[in-house]
């Protein structure tokens, strides 16, 4: 017998001993749930059933509140053990007699216990529609009497079943059950209310555009955000957190042509809270608004990524968190990467490059050291390319709008699944000016090439993937220009792809090891992203092969090289990568190992806007509770499946939510008893 079992056998044989001598019912009822909640922890699970029954026969009649409570929590402790037991529909009668029994009193303490067993009994029905009718039965319980401290619940009630109604395909019934809760309990000023109310209006907002009403949709997430800003100064910072959450589903929704208004859009949230004074509000605002930055960067829209840079500049470059400024720093860094790179300025670039070197130079942070060495290097860069001969070749602008044009619209076909009219725009581009000399024309032809690698891997032509692979790094590869070496690392991605599906593992190996070879020192996101993910695939193939721990060492290294990275491509390869070692840690049987590989990606992502990364926050929550759980320790089980619900239980598919509430509602169970330990605590010490 262990220390802790040992101990809860000791404090059983003292509510043994006790209940012999006592004989006030509150005392009695109280060490009688104690004595169950013993048995239940040591496993001891037929006498901890019993022990309940014996509570409840010989207090189920008695009025006294001090002794309805332990018997509600004796009734929800005894549905937990049966739901344990895989009895299902016995635990689920059980609530209904904690409810029937109960559920017409008016004590606030006997309240909440039955409003618990009643959302607790929705999670004990798996089929949609009677689950739907549990939600309208708890809303009926409540709607009884007219407690406002219950509102929260009758809220939470309609969002549950309005969820299930959408995820049965039922937007127009789940849309009406939503409306019904917002007219109700829009009035309200209990935050927690007011929270799930917001909460209520953005679902609706899904419910709309899977009814194709874009525009009404676009009119709530507004609703949501103007409601939430009139009475900005007084909102809890959960409740601005949705405003800006409002605001993010006001942008998904904007169409690609409307750049213009998403511009605006990113300009509204940072004027609403880009000086919050909640510090976590300020750092979803200034991520989504470099995401923004980001976005327009990659592609390729370089005047506007320059102008939303120097928004976010204008708005926490005086900002004093520290998490903010990291942020900044990165935006500066992009500032001078879009000058440099994007835009040809190299004397605009170069006075970034040198006022952020400034800025960062007492820095201590891992993240700003980086940053720094980065722009160090940018500054160089800059000073090569001043010193370096213009092309004297002239080029007319219609020759290079046209070649533009062409290589454009060839990347609008492949995206939209169109290859063979892509393909055949890229091969007329390429037959014209492939031995052209111009550094514009052979950069559009590099371009070119790439896509072209990119519809034939769509065209399942592995073959002529890996020989438009070889003819990029043989045409382009010794180019030092930042574009052609992206270009030339984007085909040796896709020729490790096409390796792969013909079935050539070493040889698909050895081409990430050449990518990692040749740009493993790079400073540039896009080379560094291509990088992580040369050396993640390359830990999927050996996990696959069943070299684990080499796969673990693979994943390392991409968290390493990642660690203070802001750039989302970056961000999302560390986070896989911290999920699959996780995985290759299971297998290994490091328990312990897997249970921190999940901490550190909840710790360094968890507070990130970006969706991708959301999710894959999300399932390291609930596979961190697992690995707890295999640990017995329960309470960090418990706390990670209580933060990742409340972080992200409205953002999780109905299956996962459902499963998660279950685990937490058991682990919750085992901690019912609390008070009526303490009042049994008290009695041992009153009695010895």
């Amino acid at each position: 017998m262990n220390v802790v079992e040992s101990s809860a056998q000791q404090q059983l044989d003292e509510a043994q001993a006790l209940l012999e001598r006592l004989q006030h019912p509150t005392e009695r009822a109280a060490a009688r749930l104690r004595q169950a909640e013993l048995l239940n922890d040591l496993g001891r699970r037929g006498e901890a059933l019993a022990a309940c029954g014996r509570l409840l026969e010989e207090f189920a009649g008695r009025p006294e509140a001090d002794v309805v409570v332990p018997c509600c929590q004796a009734l929800r402790l005894l549905a937990h053990m049966l739901r344990q037991l895989h009895r299902p529909a016995d635990a689920l009668t059980t609530l209904d007699r904690l409810i029937a029994a109960h559920g017409q009193r008016a004590e606030p303490e006997v309240r909440e216990h039955i409003a618990n067993a009643l959302f607790q009994r929705t999670w004990l029905i798996d089929e949609p529609e009677a689950r739907c009718a549990a939600c309208d039965f708890m809303s009926e319980m409540l709607d009884a009497q007219a407690d406002a401290a219950r509102d929260a619940w009758r809220v939470e009630a309609r969002l549950l079943k309005a969820e299930i109604e959408h995820h049965r395909g039922l937007p127009q019934d789940a849309l009406a059950t939503l409306e019904a809760a917002i007219e109700r309990f829009d009035g309200s000023s209990d935050p927690g209310v007011v929270l799930r109310v917001a909460r209520a209006r953005l679902a609706s907002v899904l419910n709309l555009r899977e009814l194709a009403q874009h525009t009404q949709a676009q009119v709530m997430c507004l609703a949501v955000a103007d409601q939430i800003e009139a009475g900005l100064a007084d909102a809890a910072p959960e409740l601005r957190l949705e405003g800006v959450r409002a605001l993010t589903l006001f942008f998904d929704g904007l169409g690609p042509d409307e750049q213009a208004r998403r511009a605006e859009l990113v300009g509204w949230l940072l004027e609403r809270y880009g000086h919050d004074a909640s510090t976590q509000v300020r750092r979803m605002a200034v991520v989504r608004a470099y995401d923004w930055v980001v976005g327009l960067r990659e592609h390729d829209d370089a005047a506007a990524a320059l102008a939303a840079c120097e928004r976010l500049l204008g708005t926490f470059a005086g900002d004093g968190d520290a998490v903010v400024q990291r942020t900044v720093a990165s935006a500066r860094l992009n500032q001078g990467f879009v000058l440099l790179e994007r835009l040809g300025r190299p004397e605009d670039a170069l006075a970034v490059y040198e006022d952020l070197m400034a800025r960062l130079e007492d820095a201590d942070a891992p993240q700003l050291r980086d940053t720094l060495s980065k722009a160090t290097a940018g500054r160089l860069t800059c000073l090569r390319r001043l010193r370096r001969v213009v092309d004297a070749e002239e080029l007319s602008a219609d020759v290079r709008d046209a070649v533009r044009e062409q290589v454009k619209q060839g990347r609008k076909h492949g995206d939209a699944g169109e290859p063979h009219e892509a393909i055949a725009l890229f091969d007329e581009v390429l037959a014209a000016h492939a031995a052209s000399p111009h550094a514009e024309l052979r950069r559009q032809c590099a371009r070119a090439l790439a896509h072209k690698a990119f519809c034939l891997i769509a065209l399942e032509r592995f073959s002529e993937v890996i020989a438009a692979a070889d003819t990029m790094d043989a045409c382009y590869g010794a180019d030092a220009a930042t574009a052609m070496q992206e270009q030339v690392a984007l085909c040796l991605q896709y020729k490790s792809t096409a390796l792969d599906r013909l079935g050539r593992p070493e040889d698909e190996m050895r081409v990430h090891d050449e990518i990692v070879a040749r740009w493993g020192d790079s400073d540039l996101p896009e080379l560094r992203g291509r990088v992580a993910g040369a050396l993640f695939r390359k830990g999927m193939a050996l996990r696959q092969a069943g070299q684990l721990k080499a796969a673990v060492g693979c994943y390392d290294e991409v968290i390493g090289r990642t660690a203070v990275a802001r750039e989302g491509t970056l961000q999302l390869w560390a986070a896989k990568s911290m999920i699959n070692k996780a995985k290759a840690l299971e297998k290994l049987g490091d328990t312990a190992g897997q249970a921190k590989a999940y901490r550190v990606l909840m710790a360094r992502f968890g507070d990130s806007g970006d969706a991708a990364l959301r999710e894959r926050v999300a399932n390291a929550g609930e596979w961190l509770a697992e690995a707890e759980g295999r640990q017995g320790r329960t309470e960090a089980q418990r706390a990670a499946l209580e933060d990742t619900l409340g972080r992200f239980g409205t953002a999780m598919s109905p299956e996962q939510r459902t499963r998660m509430t279950r685990e937490l509602q058991a682990l919750k169970a085992k901690a019912l008893g609390r008070k009526a330990k303490e009042a049994f605590d008290r009695v041992v010490r009153r009695k010895a």
